[in-house]
């Protein structure tokens, strides 16, 4: 049965699904010339349903995805802050790094771990 929520997931499972169609959603409406984000942002869309459908591949793509996501965002945080570019852009920059740090965190928050270790196939 494809779905796109499972609401037997826990919740950290949960969040981390929709935080994955948002990011994916935000990301592809903002990716620019970089055709390896157009691939991680499919990613995250692509993890988050088979996620929902508890596909053990899928859980590790969405994790996988996550972090490059988030490591992008971190990596032009902190290259922001060490160019001394003005504090308005890094506010900017932090307020944008905000959601992939969050679907890393309730993607491999430990009770997503245990349960897709037990459930998934």
């Amino acid at each position: 049965m494809n779905q796109w929520l499972n609401r037997s997931h826990p919740q950290t499972l949960q969040a981390g699904v929709i935080l994955g169609y948002i990011s994916a959603v935000f990301g592809l409406l903002a990716v620019g010339p970089f055709f390896f984000l157009l691939l991680v942002y499919i990613g995250l869309g692509v993890g988050a349903f088979a996620t929902a459908n508890n596909k053990r591949w899928g859980y590790v793509l969405l994790a996988v995805c996550a972090a490059i996501a988030a490591g992008w965002r971190i990596l032009f945080l902190v290259l922001g802050v060490l160019s001394g570019v003005a504090i308005s852009d890094n506010l900017q920059l932090l307020n944008s790094t905000v959601f992939p740090t969050a679907l890393v965190v309730a993607v491999l928050h430990i009770q997503s771990r245990e349960y897709q270790k037990v459930w998934f196939e």
